[in-house]
């Protein structure tokens, strides 16, 4: 028994010292969490603008040109107050920020910059010909303001986004009550698509899309409704979209086309698809949706880059296939 109880006695002394010498478990560490990305200060004047507040705006750009001087966030962020002036009427404010853009783009432009290679140059100056056009309507009318974005078109060496950019103000000031240009059929999706003079007798419905263009998708389930709805009167969905990518990638962007198309807009159907940068520059389209509406005669009744609601496309869709 004493034997027993001693060896017991050692085993727990040996079993002390082993824990004694034995590193403490290191305590688990904690990994503090990423902070968010600072919201962006551009973020900050467009909803302030949203807000009708340009007067915050403009202190927040101020703030923005101390810390950053004239880049290319400045830029684009003077070219907000351009239009947020324009929206609380302040013509005179509109003016002067559109010139001072417009000015310091063509700067940049001449140093070497080019608009093709800088979305943010490309965007401030698209803007502040925008808002000129505007004040031109205000003041002049619709023909004197879409003659002076005429005139910018035809006098720009841009991209196809801002050649489209500029034929939408143009075809919102001038396109309803005109023969729909005919579609440059550069490539196609599924059939070979008619063109809109075979398809004479007919409402049409034409709808400019992008495959990455979220708000396009939103239209899916609409569209489907109306394009059922007036199938019997005779309506003709026809979409129109173009390539983004190099030619080199044009067999995988096609293929992603018809992907998202059959994914995405499954409950629309098959109808003529369209590729064209020529048309999508002439229709103004861009990665927003645009609806194109033509009666019977072919010509446009209404012109809306934005998306639409079910209410809205069949006020239209009433008219045109009566």
């Amino acid at each position: 028994m004493r034997f027993i109880i001693s060896t017991l006695a050692a085993l727990l002394i040996t079993v002390s010292i082993t824990l004694a010498q034995s590193p403490a478990t290191p305590p688990t560490q904690v990994i503090p969490a990423t902070p968010p990305a600072p919201p962006s200060p551009l973020n900050g004047i467009r909803n302030k603008i949203s807000a009708g507040d340009l007067l915050s705006a403009e202190s927040m750009l101020e703030v923005l040109h101390r810390k950053n001087g004239e880049d290319t966030t400045w830029l684009v962020g003077l070219s907000w107050l351009a239009r947020g002036a324009l929206l609380v009427g302040d013509n005179e404010k509109a003016e002067r920020y559109a010139v001072q853009v417009r000015t310091n783009c063509e700067d940049r432009i001449k140093h070497g910059a080019m608009l093709e290679k800088d979305d943010d140059l490309e965007y401030a100056y698209g803007t502040a010909i925008e808002v000129e056009a505007q004040l031109i309507e205000r003041m002049k009318g619709i023909r004197e303001s879409a003659e002076y974005v005429r005139n910018e078109l035809a006098r720009v060496n841009g991209p196809p986004s801002l050649i489209s950019r500029l034929n939408k103000r143009i075809n919102m000031l001038t396109l309803t009550g005109e023969p729909a240009p005919e579609l440059k059929v550069e490539d196609f999706i599924g059939n070979q698509p008619p063109t809109l003079a075979s398809l004479r007798g007919k409402p049409v419905l034409l709808f400019i899309w992008a495959f990455g263009c979220g708000d396009c998708k939103a239209q899916e389930a609409t569209l489907a409704k109306v394009k059922s709805r007036y199938a019997d009167r005779g309506l003709q969905v026809v979409t129109l979209t173009r390539y983004y990518d190099p030619d080199s990638l044009r067999a995988r962007e096609k293929f992603q086309m018809d992907s998202v198309w059959k994914a995405v807009y499954a409950d629309v159907g098959t109808v003529p698809m369209v590729i064209s940068t020529a048309s999508m520059e002439r229709y103004g389209g861009s990665s927003t949706p645009t609806f194109v509406f033509l009666d019977r005669d072919g010509i446009v009744r209404r012109y809306t880059p934005t998306r639409l609601t079910e209410e809205e496309l069949e006020r239209t869709l009433e008219m045109l296939t009566r």
